[in-house]
């Protein structure tokens, strides 16, 4: 049923609006659930205007799908041989496990969009009527994650350190074969560098190609010249190299803590937002709106703020 028909019925507009949801869907289990305990809230306000009351329930549904789709944008479908039915939960709620290796159906390191999760909260924030704990520890669990994910995906492909990691991006993250290309890559560099240019002119040598293999060991010669002269400038490079992963990991270590803060049924938001500024202190800027959420949540209960 379309927004706005049987405007005179309550039980038929809350009855269309909860079916807004189909259960086939990621997160609908727990949309149903918020929308259901919104409706006497947003009764309240409608008062004795049944059109008033239909408005405001689709306008919650509009918001809620809005939030749905953001933290549910970068999943594909879920292979049915592993698992018969759609997460029922607002926000998937990623473990370690996850963190470290995305399962195969994300399409990248986070189930969340954060721009348009960004762009979703504007109309939830606007309409304080609204407001839902679930809504509220999902989003900010959505964003700390997903700032999480990206500043180590960062560090793992090298540009945080501002070297490309070649095993780790051409292994597409796999171990054992980023272990494998990182031997085979320090084998065929030792070869470029020490083997191929003696062996060609000891080749070349072999055939009386005497000019050539002299040549040859000319070349050798300035690149060893080369790396001679170069040697501060090496060390300078991996002196930055090094404080650059320091400085990555001084950020990845503030933002664990942060995560982990926020991954519990029941969150402290005076201490995750503390912990939020400390992170930030070390580099990384989180989104303005998860400061709005913690703020707000602090507002109501500096202590506690629960799932449900």
């Amino acid at each position: 049923m379309a927004a706005g028909d049987d405007t005179d019925n309550p039980r038929m507009v809350e009855k269309s609006a909860i079916e807004e949801f189909p259960l086939d869907e990621a997160g609908s289990g727990e949309c149903r659930q918020i929308l259901r305990d919104l409706l006497p809230k947003l009764k309240e306000r409608a008062g004795k205007e049944a059109g008033e009351y239909s408005s405001l329930v689709w306008e919650a549904v509009s918001d809620l799908r809005l939030i749905q789709d953001a933290l549910w944008q970068n999943v594909g479908a879920i292979d049915d041989s592993e698992k018969k039915y759609a997460p029922g939960t607002l926000w998937a709620w990623p473990s370690q496990e996850a963190l470290q290796r995305p399962p195969s159906n994300w399409h990248d390191r986070s189930p969340a969009n954060m721009d348009s999760l960004d762009r979703a909260l504007v109309g939830y924030l606007q309409c304080p009527w609204l407001q839902h704990n679930l809504v509220d520890v999902s989003a900010i669990n959505a964003f700390i994650f997903t700032e999480l994910a990206i500043a180590l995906e960062d560090v793992r492909t090298g540009a945080a350190l501002g070297v490309p990691n070649l095993s780790y991006i051409f292994s597409g993250g796999n171990v054992f074969a980023q272990l494998g290309l990182a031997v085979c890559g320090r084998i065929v560099g030792f070869l470029l560098r020490w083997v191929m240019l003696p062996a060609i002119a000891l080749g070349l040598l072999a055939y009386n190609y005497e000019t050539g293999a002299l040549v040859t060991i000319g070349l050798w010669a300035l690149y060893l010249l080369y790396r001679v002269i170069m040697v501060p400038a090496r060390w300078k490079a991996r002196g930055a190299r090094k404080a650059a992963a320091k400085k990555a990991d001084e950020i990845i270590a503030a933002m664990l803590k942060a995560w982990h803060a926020a991954r519990h049924s029941t969150l402290n938001p005076t201490r995750l937002k503390e912990l939020v500024v400390a992170a930030e202190g070390h580099g990384i800027l989180y989104r303005p709106v998860l400061h709005t959420l913690l703020d707000r949540a602090i507002q109501r209960d500096p202590a506690a703020l629960t799932r449900r």
